[in-house]
């Protein structure tokens, strides 16, 4: 099994955000590849300890939904940009896809239950949060923290 090269890439746009693209095979073991590419391209750029922790474990759970839910055939696109106040992801996947109008902001289900946390814990865990689906057509989720800046971390005006 050959995994593209298209993991991962890293470009500066014009918008003077840095991005860093993946294009990975529906397959669980690719998330940790991807969570470990992330967190040295923000811990590059600059994003705080806590800022990367809330963010990667929404990552990993859009991951995870995508691979184990959407029954894609075609590889995984994640796009993440770090720009001067905020970290942004958008996983996209061309799978079987749902109807996005029915995912309501619920409650974390009882500590017992095996299923339905992924969405409750990427809304808690990000600013921004975004899902964007259609039967048949594949899901789209953006998530992304405005960064939080330690002291110790200078802002230049």
């Amino acid at each position: 099994m050959t995994i593209a090269r298209e993991i991962p890439t890293a470009t500066v746009m014009a918008t003077h955000d840095a991005v860093l693209d993946f294009r990975i095979p529906p397959q669980p073991h690719l998330s940790r590849v991807v969570r470990e590419s992330v967190v040295d391209f923000a811990r590059t750029h600059g994003v705080g300890e806590d800022d990367l922790g809330h963010f990667l474990t929404a990552l990993g759970e859009a991951i995870a939904n995508a691979i184990e839910h959407a029954h894609a055939e075609r590889p995984i696109e994640i796009e993440v940009r770090i720009g001067a106040d905020r970290i942004v992801a958008t996983i996209r996947d061309n799978g079987i896809g749902f109807d996005s109008s029915r995912v309501v902001d619920r409650a974390l289900p009882d500590h017992s239950a095996e299923r339905g946390r992924g969405l409750p814990i990427m809304r808690r865990c990000c600013d921004i949060f975004s899902v964007s689906s259609e039967p048949g057509a594949g899901t789209a989720v953006v998530i992304g923290r405005y960064l939080r800046h330690s002291p110790d971390h200078e802002i230049v005006a």
